[in-house]
């Protein structure tokens, strides 16, 4: 719009104050135009970090992270994430793979795509054995970062729901990555997966598979191992070495039982139902007779998961026959990290009575001499890998702020 301007002498001020109070006209109140410039600026300065926050992948994690985060501090999803993120659908299917099914829940936002393409994104979690499809924290996880864009997908399979882990099940997940990445609207957006516990080696084996390896975008690895050799050698101690002091660890039944799965398979029918009754929850210690009805090799996997002969874990792992000894190289994400390209987090609580820290500050180790693109972050507020009740509000601040950070990081890692 064009406007004529008219000139005005520069003394002239003064008798138009003058008029406006004869006349009763409100004097110019300059105070409220200081005002009303900074409300201009306050909503140009809004408007610039929401389009930020749309537009920019840093933005994006950010806003994700803000979101995300109580969620999985309180295990339930906020009223603020529930009315502002996207509504979302659940739908299961079933696809195969070379050992069989693969069951997939997915989460998936309903609206329509973003006008930022690369907003969407994918997810693709482990959840580690048994069968987790109903587990509370694991359904809220997914529904928060699905309600904030992404397209979640979690799987499981029969040897998971079995409590046992097997190499076997590294194209179970390449497959699940590759139905994620097919889905509607996913093709040019990245993605990543998020494994816990046992989920752990499989998402690094996946991650290394050269039909995938190129497309991932992160791993992260909360509460695994990283050497099922020395894993199983700290089962047998029942201690671990911190910053070089010893201290006890006592692991509880589900990791004793899940290694008793894997480390048996090749004995014979009689020793494996031996060693599962003296393995078991609460079962009193094989007797002498007993021992004696077992090979040198399956007394040797009864004394390292049972804990009581400490100071012969040596000899007990060179008793452990030559299968057992391959299988547990091969179940090592150890093998695998020199083949990952992709960046990797991990994150492990500090007194983990399922497996023990020192895995992971092995594997922290070992990628930083790789010099591979990674983070490490230690927690006090989960049991295992689910967030422990009654926390103070110091922990909860202190592990909350690592928490935000890693997931900013992770978040911008699939942006």
């Amino acid at each position: 719009m064009f406007y004529q301007r008219t000139s005005q002498s520069s003394d002239s001020q003064p008798h138009m104050l003058a008029r406006r109070k004869a006349t009763g006209q409100t004097p110019i109140h300059k105070p409220l135009k200081k005002r009303q410039k900074g409300m201009r600026v306050l909503l140009s300065f809004l408007f610039i970090m929401s389009i930020c926050c749309s537009v920019f992948p840093w933005g994006r994690s950010i806003v994700r992270s803000v979101f995300i985060l109580p969620a999985l501090i309180s295990a339930t999803q906020p009223g603020a994430l529930i009315s502002n993120g996207e509504t979302i659908q659940h739908t299961q299917i079933t696809i195969s793979s070379q050992t069989g099914p693969v069951y997939l829940d997915i989460f998936q936002p309903t609206g329509h795509d973003p006008l930022i393409r690369s907003a969407r994104g994918g997810v693709l979690i482990v959840p580690g054995v048994g069968d987790n499809r109903q587990v509370p924290q694991l359904i809220n996880l997914s529904e928060a970062l699905a309600r904030t864009g992404l397209i979640v997908m979690d799987m499981t399979t029969p040897i998971l729901m079995n409590y046992d882990i097997s190499e076997q099940d590294t194209d179970a997940t390449v497959q699940a990555f590759k139905k994620l990445e097919s889905l509607p609207g996913m093709a040019g957006r990245h993605s990543g997966m998020i494994s816990f516990s046992g989920g752990v080696p499989l998402t690094c084996f996946a991650a290394a598979d050269p039909r995938i390896k190129d497309k991932v975008a992160y791993v992260a690895a909360f509460g695994g191992y990283f050497d099922t050799t020395t894993l199983i050698e700290t089962f047998g101690r029942r201690s671990i070495t911190i910053d070089g002091k010893a201290e006890a660890w006592h692991p509880i039944d589900i990791p004793i039982q899940v290694l008793t799965n894997i480390t048996i398979k090749n004995f014979s029918y009689d020793e494996q139902t031996t060693l599962r009754s003296g393995l078991a929850t609460n079962a009193q210690p094989l007797s002498a007779e007993q021992l004696q009805t077992l090979s040198s090799g399956a007394q040797a996997v009864y004394h390292l998961l049972k804990g009581d002969e400490p100071g012969q874990v040596e000899s007990n792992m060179k008793a452990l026959p030559p299968d057992v000894q391959q299988l547990l190289a091969e179940l090592s994400p150890k093998r695998v990290i020199k083949d990952i390209r992709a960046p990797i987090f991990l994150l492990h609580d500090r007194n983990d009575a399922s497996l023990p820290v020192t895995e992971t500050r092995e594997f922290d180790a070992a990628l930083t001499q790789l010099q591979h693109k990674h983070e490490y972050v230690e927690f006090h507020i989960f049991d295992h890998v689910e967030v422990r009740s009654g926390l103070n509000l110091g922990q909860l601040i202190g592990d909350g702020t690592h928490l935000f950070s890693t997931l900013d990081n992770l978040l911008y890692a699939g942006s």
